[in-house]
């Protein structure tokens, strides 16, 4: 039997394979360095997010339940940083629990601010898993970061008696969330490739 294969159908394959290849590289299994920089994403931003939570009460109090939200998207940053670096499942979910656990010494929150951090983590991780990690250009991590920001907001509801704001509270609050999100996943990027570009990460060139 005598197959014909013209021109086009191996250009094809062969542009399959130049696309496949980075891709598998990306999901393949965790290696020590994917761990050991995820790990210290989580810890170095710890201490960031330790000095932004206690900044959180006097603004609350200054700027209210509403506009006080500009810092949220702050949170997010450890989350997809890792996923934008490491691009493999779990690492949002990672960096944010390793946040987590180095915070607990001196987080108000005690160890419900664990819990927390890991669920923010899977926040992270949503918009990702939804497109199956395949996405990373800076439009889709400010999206990322609102709809990860949005969600946390939303499943503060029921804890925290938002619905018994006053309808244009909530929708302030909801819109300076999904603005502070997608602040905080242009500046994942942005941290992301400046490091990169010290030469401190050689292994994960990223476009």
């Amino acid at each position: 039997m005598i197959f014909i294969i013209n021109k086009r159908d191996v250009a094809g394959m062969e542009d399959e394979l130049t696309y496949n290849e980075p891709l598998q590289r990306r999901r393949g299994a965790w290696n020590t360095k994917d761990i050991l920089i995820t790990g210290m994403i989580g810890v170095v931003f710890a201490f960031v997010l330790i000095a932004v939570t206690y900044a959180y009460f006097p603004l609350a109090a200054v700027l209210g339940p509403g506009y006080s939200r500009i810092m949220d998207g702050i949170f997010m940053i450890p989350g997809l940083m890792a996923l934008y670096l490491i691009r493999k499942p779990g690492a949002g979910l990672v960096a944010m629990t390793i946040g987590g656990l180095v915070t607990l010494p001196f987080s108000p929150y005690g160890l419900i601010g664990i819990a927390w951090s890991a669920v923010a983590g899977l926040e992270c991780e949503t918009p990702f898993l939804a497109v199956r990690y395949r996405k990373y250009s800076a439009l889709f991590l400010m999206i990322s970061g609102s709809i990860a920001t949005l969600i946390s907001t939303l499943l503060e509801y029921p804890l925290y008696g938002h619905a018994g704001l006053s309808v244009g509270v909530q929708i302030t609050m909801l819109a300076v969330t999904a603005v502070s999100g997608a602040i905080g996943g242009f500046l994942s990027k942005w941290l992301a490739d400046a490091t990169l570009k010290s030469g401190l990460l050689a292994d994960y060139r990223r476009s």
